[in-house]
């Protein structure tokens, strides 16, 4: 079990993107592990949390990639984790929070809590622009980056599907009687959003060998399950928030200066493979770009554990190499 220190880190109130005052914060954070390995920064989706490992009763939402026999394990690397930033609950229309509002907290984090530079700043989804927004504001913060199933925009159909959901949510706080109405609302809005990630040959696979009938069922209950499982831990309003911050998403990457890996998923209908790679043609610095084939989607990035491994090695060793090359070229100049 990998040891963890859970930190709430005080933040002055700062003026977002949208020109709106954030008021004072209190962020919550997690450091694992040895404070003299390498440090990486691991952010996941807008339903991710700062408990990305396993820790005593908490199931880790990357427990699958950080293990002691990956690439990411227990002894070679210390890691951050954090929680998004968002407005409470009770506060009616919230000024919207952009990804470069949460890389801006990031930095503020690194600053409160005195920590080196980031060896890596490696963000999957939500976390994966969020990332981006890092690299390109914050430079000199980290060596390299690792983006995954994330670009510097977003698709047409991406929004539409999240401005679909933020309606149906809209709809609960009109119409919902009490808080279990109200939930539902959330349910549905998930179950919609999980249409989305999931690819379409899961979706056969999945329910295949089924009269229409009993498909139909079998549909309607898993994305029951998954929806109401959902809003059981998450509030329309949280949802809402980081759901509009992904669509104002927008990075120059031109501008990133770091070592860049940029992985997609090539069922990935919320951020399509070309995305990626247009994307990966913008890039002034040195990036390399992986695609995982895989059946499940955007999801892929949590249920792809070996194929990502493989490919965090090869970029970890790789960027070992080049370091010990730039460093025998600049002893031998000297």
């Amino acid at each position: 079990m990998i040891e963890v220190i859970n930190k709430t880190i005080s933040i002055k109130s700062f003026t977002l993107s949208c020109g709106e005052a954030s008021g004072d914060l209190a962020v919550e954070c997690c450091l694992w592990g040895d404070a003299n390995k390498p440090l990486l920064v691991i952010m996941g989706g807008i339903s991710a949390n700062r408990w990305a490992l396993d820790c005593g009763h908490q199931v880790g939402w990357w427990n699958q990639v950080i293990q002691s026999n990956k690439h990411l394990n227990y002894k070679d690397y210390q890691y951050l984790t954090f929680e998004y930033f968002c407005f409470a609950d009770r506060v009616t229309n919230p000024p919207v929070i952009t990804t470069t509002d949460q890389a801006y907290l990031l930095q503020r984090i690194k600053e409160a809590c005195s920590l080196p530079q980031f060896h890596a700043v490696i963000g999957s989804s939500y976390g994966g622009m969020v990332s981006l927004a890092f690299a390109a504001n914050y430079p000199h913060s980290l060596d390299r980056l690792i983006c995954i199933a994330a670009a510097d925009k977003n698709s047409v159909k991406s929004q539409a599907l999240r401005q679909i959901q933020r309606q149906i949510m809209a709809l609960g706080e009109q119409f919902a009687h009490d808080s279990n109405e109200h939930k539902s609302f959330i349910s549905l809005a998930r179950a919609l959003a999980m249409v989305g990630y999931r690819g379409e040959e899961e979706w056969e696979q999945r329910f295949q060998n089924r009269s229409p009938g009993l498909t139909l069922t079998a549909v309607t209950s898993y994305l029951t399950y998954q929806g109401d499982r959902f809003a059981e831990k998450f509030s329309s309003s949280r949802y809402c928030q980081l759901s509009q911050s992904i669509d104002f998403h927008q990075v120059d990457v031109s501008t990133i200066e770091a070592d860049t890996l940029l992985i997609g998923v090539t069922s990935d209908q919320m951020v399509p493979v070309d995305y990626i790679q247009k994307m990966s043609k913008k890039f002034t610095s040195a990036c390399q770009t992986h695609f995982i084939d895989s059946i499940h989607g955007h999801d892929g990035f949590l249920l792809e554990a070996e194929q990502i491994d493989a490919i965090f090695q090869t970029f970890f060793r790789e960027y070992k190499h080049d370091n010990i090359q730039r460093n025998s070229r600049s002893a031998s100049r000297n």
